[in-house]
């Protein structure tokens, strides 16, 4: 054999080898097992506590930043919105993410009882909340379109951008009264108060003309604009 072929003959069984080495590495000798690694809990826990369990387990504690939490039962320091979560598998030295919760910023309900809600709702952008729900009440103090009360009331703290509700004094009802004229004093007294208005004093009058028992007159007169619970005195004839 001259020394070339020698020399190719020996190149050929070194690549035969090599495959064989890498068909069995593949299809012939089994695969091992990954080991994996139970996920212990982390979030409420501080950072050296949770890297005191995290590291004996073969898993790397990785803080994602700070962030204020949503919920204002989180403790300022500790960890939380954990990922993975507890009891997940991962492989050993697999990576656990979690938060540092950091204090939220607060602000104070401003005092706004008496202002307009334009008013109102410029003074809470000015302390970073914003406006909430507006409702309605009947007042006897203030005036129509003004703040009677807010909720949460004034000086009590609140997260930035959150919402202060409103109760805002609205005009009492106005009610038309009615001609009872003619009417016993039974009825007038029935019609006066399906509307919200109440039967007041009642004396007594003469008229020929009218039947016994009628009312003759009322004041204030029918068509009067009066507010609800309004008393209407009679007039009823004898």
């Amino acid at each position: 054999m001259s020394a070339g072929q020698y020399v190719a003959s020996a190149l050929l069984s070194i690549v035969v080898s090599a495959t064989t080495v890498v068909v069995m590495h593949i299809y012939v000798t089994p695969k091992m097992p990954v080991a994996t690694v139970e996920v212990p809990q982390v979030s409420g826990l501080m950072v050296d506590q949770a890297r005191a369990i995290t590291e004996p387990l073969g898993l790397l504690l990785v803080l994602d930043g700070e962030k204020i939490p949503d919920a204002d039962k989180v403790q300022t320091g500790s960890l939380f919105e954990q990922r993975p979560l507890k009891g997940s598998r991962v492989a050993h030295g697999g990576e656990v993410h979690a938060y540092i919760a950091i204090p939220p910023q607060l602000s104070t309900v401003p005092a706004l009882v008496g202002q307009v809600v334009a008013a109102a709702e410029q003074q809470l952008q000015v302390a970073g909340l914003r406006l909430g729900a507006v409702t309605e009440e009947v007042s006897a103090t203030i005036p129509p379109g003004q703040v009677i009360s807010t909720r949460p009331a004034a000086g009590e703290k609140l997260r930035k951008s959150e919402a202060v509700s409103l109760v805002v004094s609205k005009a009492q009802e106005q009610i038309e009264v009615p001609s009872v004229r003619g009417r016993t004093l039974g009825g007038a007294r029935q019609v006066l108060e399906q509307l919200g208005l109440v039967l007041g004093d009642v004396r007594k009058g003469t008229d020929d003309n009218a039947a016994d028992g009628a009312v003759l007159r009322q004041n204030p007169p029918a068509g009067t604009k009066v507010q609800k619970g309004q008393k209407v005195d009679l007039v009823v004839n004898d």
